[in-house]
């Protein structure tokens, strides 16, 4: 099939037999006017641009190539869009629902700076020295603390929207205004490729704090010999004027975990 195939059918057809018939008057009495004067290519098969090779001989041949193409072009065009496809069709291409090119779209709305954060899990707070795993405990991914979880669900400590999620759901990035937070659940547990673990968020998607991001099988990490500490990071600490962890001993999710400052 060669390349008027596919905009015969898939493009000119659609509006109907109108653009069709037009087109091919158009061509052909550009086809005669060629023959008139005297226009001879060298061959046949190939046309518009890689047509010229087929002229290229003569530069007066060449010109009148070119005038005739880009005359031929622009009758077809122009005829075809105000004579031959209906304006129904035009709307018809539009999807139902979706706003018109013309329109601006509004960009998504900012979350406001968090004061504060929550605790995502259940279970026992773990300051950031005692986070076993320098990465975190030496503060290279910003301020952080953790929580050992006593249960398989990690919430959101905050409103934000979803910046990013693991292949592995072991980590979900969160943004908010001025904030960007890691959660990673457990050390090393990307070597579990996914086993265990189980999103309820996407990327690009709006939560509130509170909202369930993570069901997590805490059996799976203790046999697979992986700490199952859930770390938050701050991970633009350095931006801030001040991260402060705030939490102690048991938590609930929600509780305060940590306190910041624009």
């Amino acid at each position: 099939m060669g390349i008027g195939e596919p905009a015969l059918f898939g493009v000119i057809l659609r509006y109907g037999m109108k653009p069709f018939l037009l087109s091919c008057s158009i061509n052909g009495i550009a086809g005669m006017i060629a023959m008139l004067l005297g226009m001879k290519g060298t061959g046949n098969g190939i046309t518009t641009i890689p047509g010229l090779l087929l002229y290229i001989y003569s530069p007066s041949q060449m010109i009148l190539y070119v005038t005739l193409a880009i005359a031929t072009f622009a009758a077809a065009f122009c005829l075809c869009w105000f004579f031959a496809v209906p304006p129904e069709a035009m709307e018809a291409d539009v999807p139902k629902g979706s706003k018109k090119a013309a329109e601006p779209v509004e960009a998504p709305a900012s979350i406001p700076f968090p004061e504060t954060l929550g605790a995502v899990a259940q279970g026992s707070f773990v300051p950031m020295a005692e986070i076993p795993d320098p990465t975190f405990s030496e503060g290279i991914l910003g301020v952080c603390c953790g929580v050992t979880p006593e249960t398989g669900k990690v919430y959101s400590p905050m409103d934000g929207r979803i910046s990013q999620l693991a292949d592995t759901l072991h980590a979900v990035g969160i943004e908010a205004e001025g904030v960007e937070l890691l959660i990673h659940v457990g050390i090393d547990t990307v070597k579990m490729q996914g086993d265990g673990f189980k999103s309820h968020v996407r990327e690009g998607q709006t939560v509130k704090k509170g909202d369930l991001l993570l069901t997590i099988d805490l059996e799976k990490i203790k046999a697979a010999g992986h700490p199952s500490t859930i770390m938050v990071a701050v991970t633009n600490s350095d931006e801030l004027a001040s991260v402060e962890p705030v939490a102690s001993g048991q938590l609930k999710p929600g509780d305060q975990l940590m306190r910041l400052k624009a």
